[in-house]
C-alpha cells in the first residue's frame, strides 16, 4: 500500500510536468536566496567565534602596585570575567618595539614609558559591546588600576554586522517560508482539480481522505525535497565561486544542511495539509 503511495505522487509529477517545474523552480529560486543567507549566518557565526578569541580587554596598571597585590587582582579577575594574562614592562616594550621595527625611532624615546597591564581574554556571555563596556567601567573602579581598553567601536561595528545578518536571515527565512506554503498550496490545488473526477469517483468508492491525499502529500514532499537540493547545488557553487576569487567562506556544516532540509520538508507538509483540507471538500461528492 506504501509503494502504491509513492507511485501515484509519482505519475502525478510526470503527467503534470509543467505544473511540476513551475513549482520546483518557484521553490529552487527562493530556497536558494534562503541558503545564501544561511550561508552567511554560518560564516558570520564562524567568524565571530575566530575574532572572539581576540576580544580582549587590556588592563594598564599602575607603576607603584606591589606583587602580591597584582597576583591577588589577577586571582579575582579570573574569577569574574576570564582568563587573565599578565605582561610586565618589558615584555609591552619587546612587543612594541617588533609592531614599530625602527631602531632609529626607538632610540628617540628616553627609557620604557610603557606600563604593565592584564590581557583579558573574556567569558563567551561578555562578549558583546555592552557587556564588554561594563566590564570595562567595573574595571575602571579598582585602585590598582591607570586605564582600560577594549576596542569599543571594531566590537560595536563587528556586533551591528553580526546582527544584521541575522536579522536578514530572519526576514529572508519567512518570506520563503510563506512562497513555499503559496506555491505548494497553488500546485496542490491545481493537481487535485486536474484529477477532481478521479478523487471524486475515489471518493463515492468509500476511499478516505487519508487514502486520497497521501499521494499529493507525498508529491509536494518530492518536489520540495528536489528545489531543497537543487537550491543547496546553487549555494554551493555560488561558495566555491566565492572563494576562488574573493576570500574563504566555510559551507554549510552537515547539521546545517539538515536542518534546512528538515524545515524545507516540514513546511511543503504543513503547506500541503492546509491545501488539502480545502480542495478535497470542494471536490468530494
Amino acid at each position: 500500500m506504501r509503494i502504491y503511495y509513492f507511485v501515484e505522487a509519482w505519475r502525478s509529477i510526470r503527467r503534470h510536468r509543467g505544473l511540476a517545474t513551475t513549482a520546483i523552480l518557484g521553490l529552487t529560486a527562493a530556497l536558494t536566496l534562503a541558503g545564501v543567507f544561511v550561508l552567511l549566518t554560518h560564516n558570520a557565526r564562524l567568524t565571530l567565534r575566530l575574532v572572539g578569541d581576540r576580544r580582549e580587554v587590556v588592563v594598564y596598571l599602575k607603576d607603584e602596585i606591589a606583587r602580591e597585590q597584582r597576583d591577588a587582582m589577577q586571582h579575582r579577575l579570573e574569577q569574574l570575567y576570564g582568563q587573565v594574562a599578565y605582561v610586565d614592562k618589558d615584555q609591552a616594550w619587546q612587543e612594541f618595539s617588533e609592531q614599530i621595527g625602527d631602531p632609529d625611532l626607538l632610540q628617540a624615546v628616553d627609557g620604557n614609558p610603557l606600563p604593565a597591564s592584564f590581557r583579558i581574554k573574556l567569558k563567551a556571555e561578555l562578549l558583546s559591546f555592552n557587556a564588554m563596556s561594563a566590564v570595562a567601567k567595573q574595571l575602571q573602579q579598582f585602585p590598582e588600576v591607570e586605564d582600560v581598553r577594549f576596542g569599543g567601536d571594531w566590537v560595536r561595528r563587528l556586533d551591528d554586522v553580526i546582527r544584521g545578518i541575522q536579522t536578514g536571515t530572519l526576514v529572508v527565512g519567512i518570506l520563503v517560508a510563506l512562497a513555499i506554503v503559496l506555491v505548494l498550496h497553488n500546485t496542490i490545488r491545481l493537481s487535485v482539480l486536474a484529477r477532481r473526477h478521479q478523487v471524486e469517483i475515489m471518493s463515492r468508492l468509500g476511499a478516505t481522505d487519508r487514502f486520497i491525499a497521501t499521494p499529493f502529500v507525498i508529491e509536494a514532499l518530492i518536489e520540495a525535497a528536489i528545489a531543497a537540493a537543487v537550491a543547496l547545488l546553487a549555494v554551493f557553487a555560488l561558495q566555491q565561486a566565492f572563494v576562488a576569487r574573493f576570500v574563504p567562506i566555510a559551507f554549510l556544516p552537515p547539521t546545517w544542511i539538515l536542518a534546512f532540509f528538515g524545515a524545507v520538508v516540514g513546511l511543503a507538509w504543513l503547506s500541503a495539509m492546509l491545501a488539502l483540507n480545502r480542495v478535497l471538500r470542494a471536490v468530494g461528492p
